[in-house]
């Protein structure tokens, strides 16, 4: 009776099955830190990441700013806080490098006075063609 021992290198994330399939650069990365192989590049790791993750949202943002001009009508998303503000309506009055000042349609909370300064994700353009119905 013979026994075959399997000394290649196990992964602790995800099944071995997946493993064998998928040998790519990313899960090699990752099993690598999941094993403790890259410990003393971890404060580095994360530093780049954030990094990374930081200019992602800045190009994000800046590609919804460039897509709004004042007078456009839009409708905040689910990445406003207070989230009551979700799917409510309001007019582009001002845009600037970071943010965009819009008037909402109707008072709203502590919004009384309808007009804010927001972060660019967090409204949606509405096309011209979008009926608004009025509660």
């Amino acid at each position: 009776m013979s026994f075959e021992i399997d000394d290649s290198p196990q992964s602790m994330l995800w099944p071995q099955t997946q493993d064998r399939r998928l040998n790519n650069p990313e899960r090699q990365l990752l099993d690598a830190i999941a094993a403790g192989e890259l410990d003393e590049h971890l404060v580095l790791i994360a530093d780049a990441v954030h990094a990374r993750r930081q200019l992602l949202h800045t190009v994000r943002s800046a590609r919804a700013i460039a897509e709004l001009c004042v007078g456009d009508r839009v409708m905040f998303t689910d990445r406003i806080r207070p989230r009551y503000l979700e799917n409510e309506l309001a007019q582009v009055t001002e845009i600037d490098d970071r943010t965009v000042t819009v008037r909402l349609w109707r008072p709203v909370g502590r919004f009384g006075d309808r007009d804010l300064r927001c972060p660019p994700l967090a409204l949606r353009k509405l096309d011209r063609g979008t009926s608004i119905r009025h509660s």
